[in-house]
């Protein structure tokens, strides 16, 4: 029996899961560079101080969180959107106003975000979007 062309797609459209970043494999969307990183000694790399923004996901306890949907947006618009599997989400994006959103993968919890400034150079910013001491709903 052959499966139209259609009906192949859809089916490898619902059994595909949702791409994750790279772990410390920098990438580019609309001009601001990003990388997805934070774990063992990788977290240690000189050339993430270069990044001017550091999000830093955890729970209220101080426990680092991956597996996040992260969104940057500037001016209600969108610039980023990634899924990382680590607890740090870098950026090199320039100066101005911007808005990141991160909700966990799997847990049953609304976006978190937090809004900050940044020169677009270093020093870099540390910017911790904070959620309730939980668990993914796949990890329950």
């Amino acid at each position: 029996m052959r499966m139209s062309l259609m009906a192949a797609t859809a089916a490898l459209s619902l059994t595909a899961a949702p791409a994750l970043a790279v772990q410390d494999t920098p990438s580019n969307q609309n001009g601001v560079e990003t990388v997805c990183t934070g774990v063992g000694s990788a977290k240690d790399d000189p050339r993430w101080k270069a990044y001017p923004v550091k999000i830093v996901l955890s729970t209220s306890g101080g426990h680092n969180l991956a597996n996040a949907h992260v969104t940057l947006a500037r001016g209600g618009q969108p610039l980023v959107q990634t899924e990382c599997d680590a607890p740090w989400i870098l950026f090199k994006a320039p100066a101005g106003s911007y808005t990141a959103s991160a909700m966990l993968i799997g847990a049953n919890d609304k976006p978190h975000s937090a809004t900050f400034t940044t020169t677009g150079h270093p020093p870099q910013k540390d910017i911790t979007i904070m959620f309730g001491d939980m668990a993914p709903a796949s990890m329950q």
